[in-house]
């Protein structure tokens, strides 16, 4: 009689090592890529309005992206619908979660007008900031202009 022989067989291995590998490999990956951050460069137009006072007017903004985590905006409108100002701030992105940003800075206007204190929020397509200054406080809200 010929003995019969029977498959060979490897001994069976647990995958859950393997499993847990690829798993750690697709959240780290996930992890280490960065959420497309919103980028703010451009124009943008809409308008101002003083809470303290309740005068309001058009205003116009261009953002230049200055590195990962600043913005210098150049704000331009009009007070009392006749005098025109034009000013800039640099505004830092205090917290970016790919979606919005939040935004934080100051500007001195000068002895008259004093140093404006400005937060923000924004995204692709809208702006919104409080500011705070000794004599007003208000709000701009902005949305990127058209081409």
């Amino acid at each position: 009689m010929v003995p019969r022989t029977l498959p060979h067989r490897f001994p069976r291995r647990d995958s859950r090592p393997v499993a847990a590998g690829v798993l750690a490999l697709v959240v780290a990956a996930t992890l280490a890529s960065p959420a497309d951050a919103v980028d703010l460069s451009g124009c943008w137009t809409g308008s101002w309005q003083s809470c303290s006072t309740g005068h309001s007017g058009v205003l116009r903004a261009e953002f230049t992206r200055c590195g990962d985590d600043r913005y210098r905006a150049d704000f331009s409108g009009r007070f009392f619908k006749i005098l025109p100002f034009r000013y800039s701030v640099t505004l830092d992105v205090v917290e970016d979660t790919g979606e919005c940003v939040t935004l934080a800075g100051s500007s001195f206007l000068g002895r008259l007008f004093g140093t404006f204190r400005y937060t923000a929020t924004a995204d692709g397509c809208t702006f919104t900031a409080q500011y705070t200054a000794a004599k007003d406080a208000g709000r701009f809200d902005l949305r990127r202009a058209g081409p």
